[in-house]
């Protein structure tokens, strides 16, 4: 009966060492997932976002305009069967966006990468500017702007957010455009609305 007791001891022993060390190194190799940062809502600032243009190089785009000119994330993932819903109608949009008013910037934002983006752009006919962000950390706040797809952010010309919603809303988000566009055209530059 001794023998079974410091068998028994011996095992329970091991196993609370065995699950002591794999927590000690599971720390220390730095496996555990990142932590995310808070994501962007209406009325946060975002003065610009670092990516790669369709054909690779590096940029940064500025959500911050004159006064009146907004800024449309259309943020897209070439594997997201909802966006594949919705790509033929933003080709209508982005096409009437071209004759439409020269007070909207237009920009495709995904985190595919480049040359994957622009064979999907291209494979609905999109006359819009591709940005990837591809290399966006998890953890960095500009990250829940593509974090759900399809998806449409309005920017002011302050580089604060005024308006998102589902990218199939496009009636929605032109109307909201029109109003934060006219709104920010009478507001002097570089203030905000609370």
């Amino acid at each position: 009966m001794k023998r079974i007791q410091d068998v028994a001891l011996f095992l329970l022993l091991a196993t609370i060492i065995g699950q002591g060390l794999y927590l000690v190194l599971r720390g220390a190799s730095g496996t555990d997932p990142p932590v995310p940062t808070a994501e962007l809502v209406v009325g946060d600032t975002l003065g610009f976002l670092d990516g790669r243009r369709e054909d690779g190089a590096p940029t940064t785009v500025s959500l911050l305009a004159e006064r009146g000119r907004v800024t449309v994330l259309y943020v897209f993932d070439s594997q997201c069967a909802l966006c594949d819903d919705v790509a033929p109608a933003w080709r209508r949009h982005f096409a009437d966006a071209v004759t439409g008013a020269s007070s909207v910037r237009r920009i495709a934002l995904t985190r595919d990468l480049p040359v994957s983006a622009a064979r999907y752009a291209r494979g609905f006919g999109w006359q819009v500017d591709l940005l990837s962000v591809s290399r966006l950390a998890e953890t960095s706040r500009e990250y829940s702007l593509v974090s759900k797809t399809p998806w449409v952010f309005v920017f002011d010309s302050n580089g604060v957010l005024r308006f998102n919603d589902h990218g199939a809303e496009l009636e929605r988000i032109e109307q909201a455009v029109e109003a934060i566009s006219a709104a920010d055209a009478h507001e002097p530059h570089g203030e905000t609305r609370p």
